[in-house]
């Protein structure tokens, strides 16, 4: 595998511009990411049912579009983790997600470290002075991974979640962000 200087990286991550050509094992770790359907309830989604072939066209189709920026997360041995991409983009601001479809890397840093180096590529390299992102009030996981790279709730901080016996709620999403300043205070 080979990794370039120029890709950006934080820690043990470092992540690969959909840009480049992703290896077939790279594609199909990424297909089968958002084919698993506990990844898939926790990305807010159904697990994808299309062939790998238009998964891969509606990917560099997204990526043609240029309205969003999208990488592979390696690991420290050059490893496919999982995928984080910056989109609803425009001169000053964007939407973060990610997605971290290795399970057995879930709660190991890798996120924080895959979010530290997306922030650093889009307030250094893209001019950006907001990143945004919506999570589910319910994924503490996440909330903690974005709290640890310097994201803060828009909001006051979501309650914590009550026993509702038996009823299934509408999932709700909690917003956070971070600007270049509170960046450049946390880096």
């Amino acid at each position: 595998m080979v990794i370039s200087d120029t890709w950006p990286r934080c820690g043990r991550v470092t992540l690969k511009p959909f840009t480049e050509t992703l290896t077939e094992e790279e594609w199909r770790r990424f297909y089968e990411c958002f084919r698993d359907p506990e990844i898939a309830e926790w990305n807010g989604s159904r697990p994808l049912k299309m062939p790998v072939w238009l998964f891969k066209r509606v990917v560099m189709g997204e990526v043609a579009r240029g309205d969003r920026l999208g990488f592979g997360i390696l690991d420290e041995k050059g490893e496919w983790l999982g995928t984080v991409e910056l989109y609803e983009l425009s001169r000053n601001e964007a939407t973060l997600g990610i997605l971290i479809g290795a399970k057995d890397r879930w709660g190991q840093g890798y996120g924080t470290d895959a979010v530290r180096a997306v922030l650093a590529y889009a307030f250094t390299k893209m001019g950006l002075h907001k990143v945004k992102l919506r999570t589910y009030r319910h994924n503490l996981r996440a909330q903690r991974a974005f709290e640890k790279a310097g994201f803060r709730f828009v909001s006051s901080p979501p309650p914590p979640l009550r026993f509702n016996f038996g009823f299934t709620p509408k999932p709700e999403f909690v917003p956070m962000e971070i600007t270049k300043e509170q960046w450049e205070g946390v880096a």
